[in-house]
C-alpha cells in the first residue's frame, strides 16, 4: 500500500510541476534572450527555406560570426556549393566580398542590401545569426506585453536533430495587412527595418517593387503590422539557443530554419575573417 501512496504522491508532483512549467512560456524565452545576448563568437551549419514567389527556397550554409564588431563568413553547400561571403562591419566600403564559385570566376564586392546579395532571400548577410532570429520574437513579445500569456504556450518537449528542445507558440491574433504611406526616399528595406517586418513580405504585397526601389513620398503601400501571425520555436533545453524555427502570415508559411552543429563562443582567429585565408577561395 505504501509504495503505491508513494508513486501516486509523486506522479502528482511531477504532473504539477510540469502544469507549472507548461504556462512559463515567457521564462523560456527570456532565458533564450540572455543567452542570445551574452553571445560573442559562433559557428553554426544554416538550413534556410523561405518562401519566394509562393514556393519554399531552400539554402544550406556553414557560418562563422563574431558578433561585435560584426564579422561573418559564409560557405554555401546547397543549392550552389562553394559560394563564399565575407562581411566585415566598417571595412570594404561595406561591401560583401563573395568568390561566387562559377563565371566570371572573380571576386565580387557587392552591396548587402543590393539585388544580388537579397536575390531569392529574406534577409541581408548582417541579420545572419541568432540575434536577429531571436529579435523577432522579442518585439512581438515586447509589443503585446500585456497579451503575452495568451499568446504563447509551452507544448512540451521534443527532439529536434537528436537534441532535446522547448517546444514553443505564439499566436498573433492582432497580426494583419495595414496601409502605408512612404516617406522621402524609403526602401522596401528601410521601411521593413523601420515596422519591424521583412522586407520580402512587402515585395510580396506590392508587386513590381524591387528590394532596391527607392519610393516617392507618399507612395501607397500594402504592409503588414507584424513580422508574423504565428510562430513556432525550438530551443535547446541545456545551452538555450533556438534550434528551429517556423514563421507564418496569412498566406502559409513564410520562413522555416534550423541551426545545426551549433558552436557558441568558439576561438576564432583573425585570419578567419580574412580573405587572405589560404582556406578560402576569395
Amino acid at each position: 500500500m505504501y509504495p503505491t501512496k508513494l508513486l501516486l504522491g509523486i506522479l502528482i508532483t511531477m504532473c504539477c510541476s510540469f502544469y507549472g512549467y507548461s504556462q512559463d512560456a515567457l521564462t523560456i524565452t527570456n532565458e533564450m534572450f540572455t543567452t542570445v545576448k551574452a553571445l560573442k563568437t559562433i559557428k553554426f551549419d544554416f538550413d534556410s527555406k523561405e518562401r519566394i514567389k509562393g514556393k519554399m527556397y531552400n539554402e544550406k550554409t556553414s557560418f562563422k560570426i563574431n558578433l561585435n564588431p560584426f564579422k561573418v563568413y559564409l560557405f554555401q553547400t546547397f543549392p550552389k556549393k562553394g559560394i563564399e561571403g565575407l562581411y566585415i562591419s566598417g571595412e570594404n566600403g561595406e561591401k560583401v566580398k563573395i568568390n561566387p564559385n562559377s563565371f566570371p570566376w572573380v571576386s565580387l564586392n557587392l552591396d548587402p542590401v543590393g539585388e544580388l546579395m537579397l536575390e531569392n532571400r529574406h534577409h541581408p548577410i548582417y541579420n545572419s545569426g541568432f540575434t536577429y532570429t531571436a529579435s523577432i520574437l522579442e518585439n512581438l513579445i515586447n509589443k503585446y506585453q500585456s497579451q503575452t500569456s495568451k499568446m504563447m504556450s509551452f507544448n512540451g518537449i521534443v527532439k529536434i536533430q537528436e537534441m532535446d528542445c522547448y517546444y514553443l507558440t505564439l499566436i498573433n491574433s492582432n497580426y494583419k495587412l495595414i496601409t502605408y504611406y512612404t516617406q522621402k526616399n524609403e526602401t522596401p528595406i528601410s521601411i521593413a527595418n523601420k515596422l519591424k517586418i521583412n522586407f520580402y513580405s512587402i515585395l510580396e504585397n506590392n508587386p513590381g517593387n524591387k528590394a532596391t526601389t527607392v519610393f516617392k513620398p507618399d507612395t501607397r503601400l500594402i504592409v503588414p503590422n507584424d513580422y508574423a501571425s504565428r510562430m513556432e520555436l525550438y530551443v535547446h533545453t541545456s545551452q538555450l539557443y533556438p534550434v528551429y524555427l517556423k514563421i507564418y502570415d496569412t498566406k502559409g508559411l513564410f520562413e522555416e530554419y534550423t541551426f545545426l552543429n551549433v558552436q557558441q563562443n568558439p576561438p576564432f582567429r583573425i585570419i578567419d575573417f580574412s580573405y587572405k585565408n589560404p582556406e578560402y577561395k576569395f
